[in-house]
């Protein structure tokens, strides 16, 4: 079955190529044909025939029937083909190898500007919280040196004053005692005006105040009625603040000389349940002496606000008749304003 095959392939290639012959040698007769007609129209006319002949052979095979078929030309290697299409493959794979490392390229510079972007952004972030702390610390300190400058401004706030008070003053020591022609004397009240200055950024300052304390006078019999003491008296002090805290309000304490004029007590007693010539502020003599006290201040402005003092006022006057005491003591307690 296979034997046949083969035969009937050999005889169909062998009949093809004799086909493929006999066209070829009618198209060089044609061709030959054509150049013989022009040549005759120039030369005298001949008969044409073809000396040519293609030759074919026949192989038999040793099977009977069968025609050898006959082998195909080899193909003409073309070595410039050959190299120029090894060249196209050497650039084909440069340019795939160029593209790969471009694209390495690409993508290694993508990842460096992300990291450098990241690291940017960070550095951005870190400097905005940076900043952001150092604004805060800045703000902070100039809230606490704004509030130090108040708290000192208040600490250490100055200047001038003037105010008004009255209360109560109570007498101390001999002055409420019974003594030669008077029954001595009783709490009465006071009125004191002062006036200061205290200096800036220092707890020191000065004041001068004017006084005027009435004594209630106690009978020494039943006969009369005793006159009121009244002691007129400049104080001359220093004065030492001491703040409170935030605030404009302040402790103090105060001290100096005194002064004192007394006034108001009979100096003639020839006749004992009606003694005459009472003492006056003109024939009065001043007596010196000292006081000492505190207060506080509850300011609700730089120097505007209530004052609350007591002091201690000692004075040495001439034991007198009328008047036997050689030294007077008393308390003024009062509450004021200041402005």
């Amino acid at each position: 079955m296979r034997i046949g095959f083969s035969s009937s392939c050999a005889i169909g290639l062998a009949i093809a190529l004799t086909l493929g012959g006999v066209s070829t040698v009618k198209a060089q007769q044609t061709d030959s044909t054509r150049r013989t007609t022009r040549t005759t129209r120039t030369r005298t006319a001949r008969r044409t025939t073809s000396a040519q002949r293609i030759p074919i052979s026949k192989e038999r095979n040793t099977s009977p029937g069968e025609v050898a078929a006959q082998p195909a030309p080899a193909p003409t290697v073309n070595q410039d083909s050959i190299a120029a299409a090894e060249r196209a493959r050497q650039d084909s794979i440069a340019a795939v190898e160029r593209a790969r490392q471009d694209s390495v390229a690409r993508v290694e510079q993508m990842r460096r500007d992300s990291i450098a972007a990241v690291e940017r952004r960070r550095q951005d972030s870190i400097a905005a919280v940076e900043k952001a702390r150092q604004d805060s610390i800045a703000r902070a300190d100039s809230i606490a040196r704004a509030e130090a400058a108040r708290i000192a401004l208040r600490r250490g706030a100055g200047g001038f004053y003037l105010g008004l008070a009255a209360g109560a003053s109570i007498p101390q020591g001999n002055i409420s005692s019974a003594a030669a022609n008077t029954g001595g004397y009783n709490t009465g009240w006071n009125v004191t005006v002062p006036i200061g200055y205290d200096f800036t950024g220092t707890p020191f300052g000065l004041r001068v105040d004017g006084s005027f304390d009435r004594l209630g006078g106690k009978n020494f019999n039943t006969a009369f009625n005793a006159p009121d003491l009244t002691a007129w008296s400049i104080n001359m002090d220093g004065r030492l603040r001491l703040p409170l805290g935030r605030t404009w309000s302040r402790f103090y304490a105060l001290g100096g000389a005194t002064t004192t004029k007394f006034t108001g007590y009979n100096t003639n007693f020839t006749n004992p349940n009606a003694p005459t010539n009472q003492q006056t502020f003109s024939n009065a003599s001043w007596k010196w002496g000292w006081n000492a006290g505190a207060g506080f201040n509850f300011n609700f402005g730089h120097m505007t606000g209530l004052f609350l003092e007591s002091r201690y006022l000692s004075v040495s006057p001439d034991a007198v008749t009328g008047f036997p005491y050689s030294s007077a003591h008393w308390i003024p307690v009062v509450l004021g304003i200041q402005f």
